[in-house]
């Protein structure tokens, strides 16, 4: 039987992958260090905040790269501890940038790699399209995943990032499916940029909420 899609493209942190431990809470226990005393609920509240703004706000169609990808990081670390000081910002920000560098502080979802096995030996080719920079690449393969992917998407090297319509506009250059757009299935947890995005490209999508340990391989049943 034809496979309705020929491309099953994933969304990296939140659906394959998650900081471990939490963003928050290294953000956190570094910004105590270096000055900032908020409490933690404030750290997670001020974070997701800053994430919304820089990645959902008014530079949602902006270029981007290696260069404005750390920029936009700086942006993000200075909304979220405000506190910290002046002088040893740069130390703080650098840490914490390689400190999400490795696969050290990163771990799979348990039923990423059973999916991702079994959609390869289906004889789908998978993607990879995150909001990220180069150091994805890095934690994917120590991650032992980076083989599984036929494409990566990174949006520093795409040259723009979700939701952005150039990034999906893109993506479906690199994949080679402008005539047959909707034979590319995206798979993630973020409903703005992982499902609305992609379907108003032209591609499928699928909402990935992780509400329980098997949500992936249950979403995913079907293929």
């Amino acid at each position: 039987m034809m496979k309705r899609y020929d491309w099953i493209v994933f969304d990296s942190t939140g659906t394959l992958m998650e900081p471990c431990p939490s963003a928050a809470s290294v953000y956190h226990e570094l910004g105590q260090r270096y000055g900032d005393l908020q409490s933690a609920d404030e750290v997670k509240q001020r974070l997701k905040a800053a994430i919304s703004q820089h990645f959902f706000g008014d530079g949602t169609d902006a270029p981007t790269d290696e260069n404005r990808e750390l920029a936009r990081w700086r942006s993000i670390v200075a909304d979220t501890l405000p506190g910290v000081r002046e002088s040893e910002f740069e130390t703080l920000f650098h840490e914490l940038w390689h400190r999400f560098a490795t696969a050290e502080n990163w771990r799979l979802f348990d039923d990423a790699l059973p999916v991702l096995d079994r959609l390869k030996a289906s004889g789908y080719q998978l993607g990879l399209a995150s909001n990220f920079d180069l150091r994805l690449a890095t934690i994917t393969e120590q991650l032992e995943i980076f083989g599984h992917f036929d494409q990566m998407l990174i949006s520093s090297q795409v040259g723009w990032s979700k939701p952005s319509r150039h990034f999906y506009g893109s993506a479906t250059r690199q994949l080679q499916m402008e005539k047959q757009r909707d034979r590319i299935l995206m798979i993630g947890d973020t409903l703005a940029g992982d499902v609305i995005a992609a379907k108003e490209a032209g591609w499928d999508a699928r909402h990935l909420v992780r509400d329980h340990e098997t949500a992936l391989i249950e979403l995913t049943k079907d293929l």
